[in-house]
């Protein structure tokens, strides 16, 4: 026993293991009248009765976790200070659960009687009991936190058992009696946290430290709001994902998820004893980091033990404790189990780091993980139920604990001891290896001196740089393998097993090697709108490529790209309120998914690619990757075109061009045109900046191709995308360049089939409106109707089909009963459609992240960067098209804008570097010439 007990102490710095074994001792008490009480709630109230139940639960301690403000650290951090300041926080939490914890419950009530989706399906009576408990729940929590930062742990998880302990009292004596129903049963679990306040109250009373000095209420305050984000996703991570699954799965994937919780709940119970601990002793310097980091691997060891025989259990425990209809509740279990045993070493570390003050690593990662967490939550919890929330779980669980060790590695090697230097060794012992590689160096250097001999100085001098540079880029390359296999095996397969064995490839490919995420995801555009890859390319697996990015600039210690805060901001409270605004008007897609969902995957790039992606060599070369596979996509879409042109060459001219752009199984032509302009246009920025003759020449044959692409798109709108683009670009150059574009789009004029030709004349349009015009304008004159109506929010995403016929004014001269108003969710016309489906506020944020993204481009075009330029001409290209069309809802073609606009960087104070493309109005005076653009050397022109 004592040999355990020191194993312990060496194990876990600077805590008791006596107070340890007692504070776990009474915890799995606790969870174990928790647990025994939930089974027998289960079985008698069947999977409705207990998924009420849940949601009652859960509802006062999601409530009192977002109204908690971070005072309950607060509480813990000061608390120990002295006797004045631990009763100066016991009165402070007295008003404060009393005020703060009536408030939100009132605001929730009251906003649930206008939008009743917001009480979760609960009747109004019970909602009004759960608002009731909040109050106390909140007391409860914030005296043991004082509690524990006084150091009475032992005292805090005696008197929070009691909760536990009359809830499974109650639930006995209403089964004995035959009255067990879920009033009944919430009723029980409010006396038990009544019992438990007065219980926290009386332990108040109780001396531990002598009279001091109060808590400074500035101090209090900022630490508590410091704290605020760590605390409400640690504490609400499991609970806050009750209340979306009601909202995306059902109430039975509620009743699967409620059982997986005392599971997960009970693997955290060594990680939470032990973080409790942690904060006093770290408070008082008695853990440093190297302490903390043996205990984090300690806990991090027994939680994965326990997860292991937990797992195997499972499959047992949970049919015959719960009953047959719970079995589901297996694959729950193993979902969170994963990202629950990282999450336990993660515990220790952000306990230490939360108590020693340096809070900002601890909000990075939660703030990543809490993203992370609800971007998933989002995407897998409706198709897939609990399991998908247990994955996306473990998935935020995961990042956080990368992070925070990452933070406390570096803390541990900036210690004091990591700044001292090892004692010097007797220069006896390293000599036998000395030697040793001396031995097999000589002949090294020998065959070196000889080559040199043999082939000349000029060999040995540039041998180490190529040989470096294939070094350098064989990761990329080995990674570069099993991607592209894995593409291939994709494109070919067709089984789901085969699918989800390349994703996995893919994925674990791109999470552990540099860049390599960043440039699958650039290749992954132009894949999108290919016809093998429309299905491989979705919404979903879009943003789960954005997260394997972020996770991989985590995992390779280059952290995350720092977006600039105006954009940033703008961004967040714009999505977040139309998300909102979205998800309380209602309203599902033909698949049966909420529209806030498609309106979340939507706005997806523009929330996580500027973490991603930054200026920099490896996000230009995911662009010349994104235009590589553009350019094969457009020698694809050319052969294709001119195929069905030629065999229907018996139809009249513009007739054969419809049929081709409208062919069943392929890509949507305007997003097609679309994406060869925003190709075309960072070739042509990067044309003038490129001297090797063979890179040039493969640009500009990119270009051409491109460019050929864009006529053979048949789309009216790259059309007109393209002309506006190059007349931009063409306004910068000498009057030679704009006379050789000229005459080369003479050139090419000619040899383009009639039926583009036809095309292109319908865009000049002549005496009347083709069916097909009139009907968009139509359209444009509903949508302006619509947000007429709805001029604040509009009337909701992917909400326009519905509200169509009620605003639809046929002006043109066509049968209206051969229109079909349910797939017309657009107004084709991004703007309009904004307009009509957000209002106002979708309007100015979006707007106003537009006129941010075309100051950025300017900036960086002034700075003398070629990436302005290609920003400036992707978002004219993309303007035009998005009046005839909705290209940028389209996932895929928002993210490559993004990604190009994310590009450009404004030189430092306004100097243009060296070898950057510089206007001719900067030039040393004396040498302009009007209309024309002079070299300066050491720099290129444009």
């Amino acid at each position: 026993m004592r040999r355990i007990i020191e194993s312990l102490r060496c194990r876990l710095p600077g805590m008791s293991p006596a107070v340890l074994g007692g504070t776990l001792t009474t915890r799995l008490l606790a969870t174990a009248m928790s647990f025994a009480a939930g089974v027998i709630a289960a079985r008698d109230l069947g999977v409705d009765g207990r998924a009420e139940l849940a949601l009652m639960i859960s509802a006062p301690a999601v409530l009192s976790i977002l109204t908690v403000l971070g005072m309950d650290n607060a509480n813990a951090r000061f608390a120990g200070t002295s006797h004045t300041a631990f009763r100066q926080i016991v009165r402070w939490s007295l008003v404060f659960s009393l005020v703060a914890g009536s408030a939100l419950p009132g605001l929730w009530l009251l906003l649930g009687q206008r939008w009743p989706v917001l009480l979760l399906d609960l009747p109004f009576r019970l909602a009004l009991l759960a608002a009731a408990m909040c109050p106390v729940t909140l007391l409860t929590t914030l005296l043991g936190t004082a509690e524990i930062g006084r150091g009475r742990v032992v005292t805090y998880y005696l008197t929070t058992a009691l909760p536990s302990l009359c809830y499974l009292a109650g639930i006995v004596g209403l089964r004995a009696l035959g009255a067990l129903t879920v009033t009944g049963c919430f009723l029980a679990a409010l006396a038990g946290h009544l019992v438990a306040a007065a219980a926290l109250l009386v332990a108040a009373t109780a001396r531990v430290h002598p009279d001091g000095a109060r808590v400074p209420v500035g101090a209090f305050g900022s630490f508590a709001l410091k704290s605020y984000l760590p605390n409400l996703i640690h504490y609400g991570m499991l609970r806050l994902d009750v209340p979306v699954i009601q909202l995306l799965a059902g109430s039975t994937a509620v009743a699967m998820y409620a059982v997986a919780l005392p599971v997960a709940e009970g693997l955290l119970l060594v990680p939470t004893a032990v973080a409790l601990m942690i904060f006093p002793q770290a408070t008082s310097g008695s853990v440093d980091a190297r302490a903390v980091t043996r205990i984090a691997r300690t806990v991090l060891g027994v939680t994965a033990v326990t997860a292991a025989v937990a797992a195997a259990a499972a499959p047992l425990v949970v049919p015959a404790v719960y009953g047959p209809p719970y079995a589901g509740a297996v694959q729950v279990i193993w979902a969170t189990l994963p990202g629950l045993v990282l999450f336990s070493a993660g515990r220790s570390l952000q306990a230490y780091l939360a108590a020693t003050d340096r809070l900002r690593p601890v909000i990075a990662a939660t703030a990543l993980g809490a993203v992370v967490n609800l971007v998933l939550l989002a995407v897998l919890t409706a198709p897939f139920g609990a399991v998908g929330a247990g994955v996306a779980d473990s998935a935020g669980f995961l990042v956080f604990a990368v992070l925070l060790g990452r933070a406390v590695r570096s803390r541990v090697r900036s210690g004091p001891a990591a700044g001292k230097r090892p004692s010097a060794r007797p220069p006896a012992a390293p000599a036998p290896v000395r030697q040793n590689r001396r031995q097999w160096r000589e002949p090294v250097r020998a065959a070196r001196a000889a080559l040199a001999g043999l082939v000349g100085e000029r060999v040995r001098r540039t041998r180490p740089r190529w040989t470096a540079a294939l070094a350098g880029g064989s990761p990329l390359a080995a990674a570069a393998l099993p991607v592209a296999a894995a593409v291939g095996y994709l494109a070919t397969a067709s089984s789901p097993t085969a699918v989800a064995s390349g994703l996995v490839v893919v994925v674990l490919t791109c999470v552990l090697t540099p860049d390599v995420g960043l440039y699958t995801l650039a290749a992954a555009i132009p894949l999108s709108q290919s016809t093998f890859g429309s299905s491989l390319v979705t919404s979903n697996r879009l943003v789960v490529l954005m997260l394997v990015c972020l996770l991989n600039r985590a995992l390779t210690g280059r952290g995350v790209a720092r977006p600039r805060p105006a954009g940033a901001l703008i961004a967040v409270a714009t999505i977040g309120c139309l998300v909102a605004a979205t998800a309380v008007a209602g309203g599902t897609t033909r698949s049966g998914a909420g529209t806030w969902q498609y309106l979340l995957l939507a706005c997806a790039p523009l929330l996580l690619l500027p973490l991603v992606a930054g200026p920099g060599p490896a996000l230009d070369r995911a662009l010349m990757v994104f235009c590589g596979g553009s350019v094969i996509l457009a020698v694809i879409e050319i052969v294709r075109t001119d195929s069905v042109l030629t065999a229907r060459s018996d139809l009249a001219a513009a007739d054969s061009a419809v049929l081709a752009a409208t062919q069943p199984g392929v890509a949507n032509h305007n997003a097609v045109g679309a994406l060869f302009v925003m190709a075309a246009a960072v070739l042509l920025a990067r044309f003038h900046t490129v001297r090797p003759r063979l890179p040039r020449w493969a640009i500009g044959g990119g270009t051409v191709v491109l460019s050929i692409g864009v006529a053979y798109s048949l789309s009216r709108a790259a059309y007109l995308a393209g002309i506006a683009m190059l007349v931009v670009y063409a306004g910068r150059r000498a009057l030679r360049g704009i006379l050789a574009l000229g005459v080369g789009a003479a050139c090419l004029v000619p040899l383009m089939p009639a039926a583009i030709a036809a095309r292109f004349e319908s865009v000049l349009g002549g005496s009347t409106l083709d069916a097909d015009s009139a009907v968009r304008l139509d359209l444009w004159s509903s949508a302006l109707r619509m947000f007429d109506a709805h001029p604040v929010f509009g009337v909701g995403y992917l909400n326009f089909a519905g509200q169509l016929p009620d605003f639809y004014r046929a002006t043109g001269h066509y049968n209206v009963m051969f229109l079909q108003f349910p797939l017309l969710e657009f107004a084709h016309n991004t703007y309009l459609t904004v307009l009509s489906q957000t209002g106002l506020v979708g309007a100015v944020g979006l707007g106003s992240l537009a006129v941010l993204g075309v100051r950025r481009a300017w900036g960086a075009l002034r700075g003398g960067d070629h990436a302005g330029e290609a920003a400036l001409l992707a978002m004219v290209g993309t303007g035009i098209c998005s009046m005839f069309g909705e290209v940028l809802l389209v996932p895929t073609l928002l993210s490559g804008l993004v990604l190009i606009v994310l590009a450009a960087k404004p030189a430092a104070g306004g100097r243009v570097p060296a070898g950057r493309l510089v206007p001719a109005s900067r030039v040393v005076p004396g040498r302009v010439v009007p209309g024309r653009v002079v070299p300066v050397a050491g720099e290129v022109t444009r």
